[in-house]
């Protein structure tokens, strides 16, 4: 600065007029050093991320994001019954939420769909392409492309035929004379069917055959129903008429 220094205890209207210009050449630089500190302050806070990110490109040490690796768990199958007489049939089930679930049916695949925000999925349209034995199976696959193990095999037998019924006794039109009013009923149907004669329910032994008694309430003809319902809910009727009479 020009001439003396300015002393503190100087009224600013005792300085002349180079002593003012020297203060405030003096004010700028402080407030220039002040704006600049402001400035590396905030600067150094806010770009602490962007350094190490220039560090490390500057040197070749590149931290890439851990990516997921780990699969989800197999998908699993709600219960549903194993014998059907429809082609058409559906299928829901559980596996991890966000992910997307491949079904198959006897090893083909069969849809995909993405699995609802607690888990569930459904398919509402599966066919069942052969007579018999089908097999169902699913697998899982996260958001980031890892794929679930198999889930455990989902067996469904489509049966669209209805089961057969062979009478042994007693025969259509046959006769009953007597005071026993027992009429046995007596014959096979396919092994797990159920079978009912005139809404009673018989008896029927694992390899289908069944058995069951009517009473003869009043003497002439007697209507006897016989209905089989096999396991995936096909029925087959017979239908015969014997005659009672006690003399």
């Amino acid at each position: 600065m020009r001439g003396e220094k300015i002393k503190l205890h100087q009224s600013w209207k005792t300085l002349n007029g180079g002593e003012r210009k020297d203060l405030f050449r003096l004010l700028r630089i402080l407030g220039g050093i002040v704006v600049l500190l402001v400035l590396l302050y905030y600067g150094a806070i806010n770009g602490i991320p962007y350094i190490g990110s220039f560090w490390a490109l500057f040197t070749g040490n590149r931290t890439e994001t851990q990516k997921d690796t780990t699969p989800p768990p197999s998908p699993s199958f709600s219960p549903l019954s194993s014998y059907t007489k429809t082609k058409t049939i559906k299928v829901s089930g559980f596996a991890e939420p966000a992910s997307e679930v491949t079904l198959s049916v006897n090893g083909d695949k069969d849809g995909k769909t993405i699995t609802e925000a607690g888990g569930t999925f459904n398919f509402s349209d599966v066919t069942l392409p052969t007579q018999g034995r089908n097999v169902i199976t699913a697998v899982a696959a996260d958001p980031s492309g890892n794929v679930s193990q198999k889930s455990a095999e989902l067996i469904i037998t489509l049966d669209t035929k209805p089961p057969e019924i062979k009478v042994s006794s007693p025969k259509d039109g046959q006769s009953f004379v007597g005071e026993n009013k027992q009429i046995s009923v007596k014959g096979k149907t396919e092994a797990g069917a159920t079978v009912k004669v005139n809404e009673t329910q018989a008896t029927v032994l694992a390899d289908g055959t069944f058995k069951t008694t009517i009473t003869a309430n009043t003497p002439g003809n007697i209507k006897i129903t016989i209905i089989a319902t096999d396991k995936a809910g096909n029925e087959k009727t017979v239908e015969l008429t014997v005659t009672y009479s006690a003399q």
